[in-house]
Formats: C-alpha cells, structure tokens, sequence
C-alpha cells in the first residue's frame, strides 16, 4: 500500500516540473565512437575531451579542429586559453597537444594520471599521479616534482599549486616547489577544488558504507568550516563565493564560503559531477539526467536523455557549459557531447554542426597564470532561457507560481529527510 511518504517524491517533481521551461537548446552537439572520460572548456568556446583512446577538441561552431591518439583513455583533462590541452592519461602519461593536434610534449609518470591542471597561457602545468608524486611543469619541462605519499585525485594551480591525496591530505606549494603548508582530513580526498583564495575538499570514508565530509580551507590550509554526510558524495566545486555539492545523496547543495545552506535541490537521480560559475550549478553523471540551476536554485531546464550521462563541465567564466552522454558496450561504445552558450557575448555562436574538421585559427594573446577578470554583481540570464519575451504579467503570475512551490518543495523535502 502506498503511502503519504512514499509519494512525496512524486508529488515533489509534478511541483518541479512546471518550473522546468524544457529540454535545453542545444547550439550543437558532436559525436564520436567510445565514451568521454573527461572534459574542459575554455572561455573561446573550445572543448577539449578524453574521448575513448583519443583526445579531440571540438570548435565553438561544434566542428572538431583535431582528434589524435592520446597513451590509452585520457582520465583527465585540461585546456588553456590559446587552445592547448593537456591529458592525463591511464596509460602513465601527461601529453600536451599544441592548439593543432601537435604532440608538444610528454612525460611518463610512475603510474596512471588522475588529475591535471593548465595555466591559461600554457607555460605551466601539473600533473597528480596513482604514484603519489605530483609533477610541475614549465617551459615543457619538469621544474621539480614532490612525493605526497599516496595517490593524487584532485590538483589546483594557480599562485600557488594545491594536490589532495588518497592519505587523507591537502598539500600547498609554491610554484618554485617549496612545500608551505599541509592539512591531514583522514579518509580520502577525493575531489579538490580551488578558486585561488578557498579550497574546498571532497574526503570519503570507506568501511561498511561510503560517508563523505566536504571542507572548505582557507589558502593557508585552516578549516572554515565542513559538512558531514551518510551517503557517497561524488564532487564539490566553487567559484564566486559558492560551493556546490553533489553525488548520490538525494539532492544537490550550494553552501556560501560561511558554511551557510543557500538551497537543497532534490534529486532523483545521482549526479556524479557538478560545476558552479556566477552563481548557476551545472550536475550531472551516474544516470541519465543532467540539470541547469539558477542561483536561486530553481531550474533552467533539465535534461533527460536516453543514454547515460557521462560528465559535465563549465568555462571558467560560465559563459559556455557542456554535457557528455555515452553508450558503453562491447560492439557499441559511443558518446556525445552537447554545447551550449549560456551568456550573450562577443564571439558567440549558436550554430548546428556535424562531424567535420576546422582549422585552427590565430590565438591572441591571453592572461597568465592567476590574473582574474572583473565582473559585474548583477546576475546574468541565460540568453537561451524563456525568461525572454515575456510580459510583466506573465513575470508576476510564474514569480508567484515558483514560490509558492517552492515553499511546497521545502516542506516536503522536509518531510523526506525527516
């Protein structure tokens, strides 16, 4: 027999989907045989991806500029400002591939790359290894490299250059490699994300159960604050005071930097991997939803395709986000990726395209490593959204609408973790 609590989920999601305008528009999408393993956009509109036994960046108009065999699946990925990708990959590699497919350098580390990290000018990189050593690279060069001690998941550069480790913990070193500070969190860090001044740190505990704690450091390693949970968190970012959470734990949650809740989404489905830029939460990975947040954590649409999703990934600025899906059998193994732009700018394209190849144009010049841009407070809209074109009444009558579900979602949700 049904219950109350039984249909709560349900009752939860006919309130959400009104909210939900539709499906995303796409501006395009790409695909290509096996899966993606990782994924990296830059503030061009590029997509640099870890597509099977290759690497291949795809252009803002969504034709691919190259794809080259990478030293088998490319775990990791990253992509600078003038078009350089850089791949860690499971077959003990770091390769870094010119704006035109060019193989630039290599590097063989002690055991499979998990993590890597990109300056936008492409003159400095690192790498975090399965063989506990993290590597720093300048010039396409090792400058020094320094063992953590255990297996590197998550890896942050910047001024200074953050690694967290499969020991429990958080190191920092200076981009000269002097060792400044470490934090030991116990259990596992398995996710570390940075945005130059805070650190947030994803620590799994394994025993009869996963339980998850998330941190959130201070660039001098000092605890501001962490929130335990009984489930399998799967992925943490931050980016403008905001620090999103997200995983198999029956919602999505955004923290600001003074441990304060700002919303809990309900989700029905897991979301392996999350993104937060100016404020919007990008989730997906592990089932076959992805879904787009407002910063007020309402959604602007949500995405329900019929293979699995595979990862998500924004451009440092959120001017453009990307989701991947895959089919991964043994006589079928294919993926797709779909691109949109969320922000109106100069240089922005929104058309359709298919599997052709495009020749890289001249790169300007780009900021080095750790310069920001300024930005203004006011929240942008999504250029795509169905907030456009729409009358003050109409405005009025779905303001009044969404909270007033909202208030309904609350109290249900409530209800739920009761």
């Amino acid at each position: 027999m049904l219950t109350v609590r039984k249909l709560l989920p349900v009752l939860i999601l006919l309130l959400i989907s009104p909210l939900v305008h539709a499906q995303p528009e796409w501006d395009w999408k790409y695909s290509d045989t096996c899966m993606v393993f990782s994924m990296a956009v830059n503030d061009r509109g590029y997509v640099a991806t870890g597509f099977g036994y290759d690497v291949i960046l795809i252009s803002p108009t969504g034709k691919r500029v190259y794809k080259v065999p990478s030293r088998d699946f490319a775990y990791s990925i990253a992509i600078s400002e003038n078009n350089y990708v850089l791949a860690g990959t499971r077959g003990f590699y770091v390769q870094l591939f010119d704006p035109h497919g060019k193989l630039a350098f290599e590097y063989k580390t002690g055991n499979q790359v998990w993590a890597v990290a990109i300056s936008p000018d492409a003159e400095e990189f690192v790498a975090g290894s399965n063989d506990g050593w993290l590597y720093f690279f300048r010039g396409k060069k090792v400058v020094w490299k320094a063992d953590t001690g255990a297996p590197i998941w998550g890896v942050y550069l910047g001024r200074e250059v953050y690694a967290g480790n499969d020991a429990g913990l958080v190191v920092a070193y200076s981009l000269n490699g002097t060792r400044l500070w470490e934090k030991n969190l116990g259990g596992r860090v398995w996710r570390l994300k940075s945005d130059g001044k805070h650190i947030a740190a994803l620590v799994l505990h394994t025993g009869q159960g996963v339980t998850s704690d998330v941190y959130l450091l201070d660039g001098n390693g000092i605890v501001l604050w962490s929130r335990h949970f009984d489930d399998y968190v799967r992925d943490v970012s931050i980016h403008d005071g905001r620090v999103a959470v997200s995983g198999d734990i029956g919602s999505i949650d955004l923290f600001s930097l003074n441990g304060t809740q700002i919303y809990q989404f309900p989700a029905f489905s897991p979301f392996w991997d999350v993104a937060t830029r100016r404020g919007y939460v990008l989730a997906g990975g592990g089932g076959r939803d992805a879904v787009l947040l407002s910063p007020n954590g309402t959604p602007v649409w949500y995405f329900q395709d019929n293979r699995s999703v595979s990862v998500v990934a924004m451009s440092p600025s959120g001017r453009y986000l990307a989701v991947a899906d895959r089919t991964f059998q043994t006589v079928n193994c294919q993926g797709t990726v779909y691109f949109q732009t969320l922000f109106k700018g100069s240089g922005g394209t929104s058309s359709t395209a298919t599997n052709t190849t495009e020749t890289s144009p001249s790169f300007s010049s780009s900021p080095s490593a750790g310069q920001t841009t300024s930005s203004t407070t006011q929240t942008p809209t999504p250029h795509n959204s169905s907030e456009s074109g729409k009358g003050l009444s109409g405005h009025a009558a779905e303001i009044g609408l969404g909270l007033a579900a909202l208030i309904l979602i609350a109290l249900l949700w409530r209800e739920i973790r009761e």
